[in-house]
């Protein structure tokens, strides 16, 4: 996946929106490294979970890389069984730790809090001896596993090298890896002329995908590598897509979103989409958008990244797995990191707003409305067969590189009080010629009287926000259907 000079500027102009000019860079340098990046397996968790790996694996071993990172949660449960599985894969893509043409590929995995503290496992009523068999993170396991599945030496923060660059990873917080002393203490053994890459589970509270930076609570891994404008962390723990334009952060560091393997996620506010905590969705009116429903989700939003190293910047590549395709254009990201660069979040917003670079209805889109007396298939399970309102209208265009991430549904009847959808856009992790998929939401038929004039607005909004030109119909009464 060789940068050319036509796609190499195409990308950055296209990913950025023009604030990296098309000179920053030179054209036809060569990779100093090559690595591939995938965060949140969760093997155990889905049935095509080992499968998805695979296929990661594949891609990673065709792009020639000299380096694969996993930012956390390749298990779903601790269960050692489950590392297992996942050691099989990679020893069936890169044998004995090599590639086909017999060159060195590292693994670099930091845990995460699925392999050590077995979140998604059910651990009540275990004795001793079965903690000992099945769970990974418990008494001496990790030391014996990590060695007889990966030859390497289990250590809560780890440091290899790679082709002459630096990667550090930490394992997850519940084992209090001691980051910032580490940091201190070999602070002179980084050369500053090159990146070093850090790697743990949770993104660097308020770094990339802005609002979903979660974990990292302590703030520990800010603090340590603030003063490092040469250090890239790379981490997964939120499942948020990186189609998201907020994949990439700059400030004092550098901070990358891995993405999830197994899905593509926007967040938990949103009507199509339930948190966890919520079993069963009771709460939402709306199955989540992960329900294998016909009009998409993000099941298949799963997605893996290349880094391409080079003198003075990044190219992180975007890779659907399930449609085997670009997600987007490569970041292009300049080294080391500058707080008034490209990836300054309030700076993109503000070049976008200034450009009219906001997702966009075409002009002859329009909303449909229908009353289904007997509740329609989107309904969650807890909502089943209960009178409700199916809103549909196309997808927002996509304008000047800046797609559509959500929308927000108003339904406003008359005499009555203005009812709000918030919708994660369908399709919003694919490839953007994969994307194409119309907006649906439900009413409870409680919100809206569908014998008086209801009109709705529809907005779209990218990822920062940023809204385009409203959608507006008016129905002197919605419409029956059986």
């Amino acid at each position: 996946m060789a940068i050319t000079r036509r796609s190499f500027f195409g990308g950055t102009l296209a990913a950025f929106g023009g604030i990296v000019a098309a000179d920053a860079f030179g054209a036809g340098a060569v990779a100093r490294l090559r690595f591939g990046v995938m965060s949140d397996v969760h093997i155990g968790g889905k049935p095509d979970a080992v499968a998805t790996l695979k296929k990661a694996l594949r891609w990673f071993a065709s792009e020639n890389v000299d380096a694969v990172l996993c930012p956390g949660d390749i298990a779903h449960s601790g269960l050692i069984g489950e590392l297992e599985k996942f050691a099989a894969a990679w020893h069936e893509a890169f044998p004995g730790g090599r590639a086909a043409d017999g060159h060195k590929v590292e693994l670099m995995i930091a845990t995460g809090n699925h392999d050590v503290d077995a979140w998604g496992g059910r651990w009540s009523g275990f004795t001793e001896e079965q903690m000992l068999a099945q769970r990974f993170c418990y008494r001496d396991n990790p030391e014996k596993t990590w060695q007889r599945l990966f030859g390497q030496k289990w250590e809560v923060i780890w440091r290899r090298e790679v082709k002459g660059y630096t990667f550090i990873g930490s394992q997850w917080s519940s084992l209090k890896p001691p980051i910032e002393e580490y940091m201190r203490k070999n602070a002179a053994t980084f050369d500053p002329a090159k990146p070093f890459f850090y790697c743990q589970h949770e993104h660097p509270k308020g770094t990339c995908h802005g609002a979903y930076s979660m974990g990292d609570d302590r703030g520990e891994s800010v603090r340590a590598l603030s003063p490092f404008p040469n250090a890239v962390a790379i981490t997964g723990h939120s499942h948020c897509a990186i189609s998201d334009a907020r994949t990439v952060w700059q400030g004092a560091f550098t901070s990358i979103g891995a993405g999830c393997l197994h899905e593509g996620a926007g967040g938990f506010n949103y009507d199509n989409v339930s948190a966890f905590w919520h079993p069963g969705n009771k709460t939402k009116l709306m199955a989540s958008l992960a329900d294998p429903k016909p009009w998409g989700g993000d099941a298949k939003g799963g997605g893996c990244e290349l880094v391409e190293v080079y003198d003075d910047h990044l190219v992180v590549h975007r890779q659907s797995v399930m449609f085997g395709r670009p997600i987007g254009p490569a970041f292009i990201v300049p080294l080391p990191a500058r707080k008034d660069g490209p990836f300054d979040f309030s700076r993109q917003a503000a070049w976008r707003m200034e450009q009219g670079a906001v997702p966009q209805f075409a002009a002859d889109a329009k909303i449909s409305a229908a009353f289904c007396p007997k509740g329609h298939a989107l309904e969650s399970a807890a909502h089943r067969g209960e009178a409700c309102v199916h809103v549909t209208f196309p997808r927002a265009k996509t304008v000047k590189g800046s797609r559509v991430f959500d929308y927000s549904v108003e339904a406003c009847p008359d005499g009555g009080t203005p009812v709000t959808c918030m919708l994660i856009a369908a399709g919003f992790a694919y490839p953007e010629e994969c994307a194409d998929i119309p907006g649906e939401c439900l009413f409870s038929a409680t919100e809206l009287p569908v014998d008086k004039p209801v009109r709705f607005i529809v907005t779209p909004r990218d990822c920062f926000g940023l809204a385009g030109k409203p959608l507006v119909a008016s129905f002197q009464k919605i419409s029956m259907t059986a």
